[in-house]
């Protein structure tokens, strides 16, 4: 079933297009990463997905209606975004950041009923957040506030999450960390998780289906065996890569990469 889709999709900043005339059909129930040069408009795409930046032309589907025709809440019970860059308010509490996850389903005044409680909690249970539930979020490292933003999102009960380069600014063992929780999320509760990623390993070993993109048009889409060959990267990322085989994975992964020769 076709959950989420675009359609001659085409965004512009002024009079520079930036996304064109994009369709795409994003896999239901399947992890899929975005990944292309800075300034190809990875991220400009995610945003014109989920309504963050209005679209030029063309249409986003979502369950066969364009997201245009549906209401903020009621699109908020559908989808969850994580921007690249998220801002808590100073002093807030992990608890307090998770429970604005419950504000597509609050009414009148706006309290937190005891199935949002309950709610919260599952939220800091899944992602290992609980045992400092009540720290505030800019006293964590940067594994650890990432992790309470993907409970926010999962306190949202969609069924689909969008990241924008998730595992920007964080070490190697928390981009493992943070990557291994959506993976999760993905098998035991068969959330779409859609996120732009840099690293082209992590893209083949983590995602079911990999879009690449260059000057705002998609180049390949496909599984990882197909979009991470030679001849794709060459026209993505202008490399000449050598692509073996993730021994643990069993996914394609780049072993070297050189600049093409006579390019800049």
């Amino acid at each position: 079933m076709v959950r989420l889709a675009t359609e001659n999709l085409q965004i512009a900043y002024g009079e520079q297009i930036i996304v064109d005339d994009l369709s795409v059909t994003i896999p239901n129930k399947q992890i899929t990463a975005i990944i292309g040069a800075n300034g190809c408009g990875k991220s400009t795409f995610l945003k014109g997905m989920t309504r963050l930046i209005p679209r030029h032309s063309g249409k986003v589907l979502l369950d066969g209606g364009d997201i245009a025709d549906h209401k903020t809440k009621a699109l908020a019970r559908k989808m969850a975004i994580l921007p690249q860059t998220q801002e808590a308010a100073s002093g807030l509490t992990v608890s307090e950041l998770v429970s604005y996850g419950r504000f597509p389903y609050q009414t009148g005044l706006g309290r937190l009923t005891a199935n949002d409680f309950d709610v919260i909690n599952w939220a800091l249970s899944v992602t290992n957040t609980d045992a400092f539930r009540d720290r505030q979020v800019d006293a964590l490292s940067g594994g650890q506030r990432q992790r309470v933003w993907i409970a926010m999102a999962l306190a949202q009960e969609t069924d689909i999450i969008f990241l924008d380069e998730p595992t920007t600014y964080l070490d190697m063992a928390h981009q493992l960390e943070v990557l291994e929780l959506l993976q999760k999320l993905n098998v035991e509760q068969e959330r779409t998780i859609i996120m732009v990623l840099h690293d082209l390993n992590q893209a083949a070993r983590f995602a079911d289906y990999l879009i690449a993109m260059k000057d705002g048009k998609v180049i390949k889409a496909g599984p990882s065996e197909e979009v991470i060959e030679p001849i794709t990267l060459r026209e993505v990322f202008r490399i000449d890569a050598e692509i073996g085989i993730d021994p643990r994975s069993g996914k394609p992964m780049c072993i070297t990469y050189d600049l093409l020769k006579g390019e800049n």
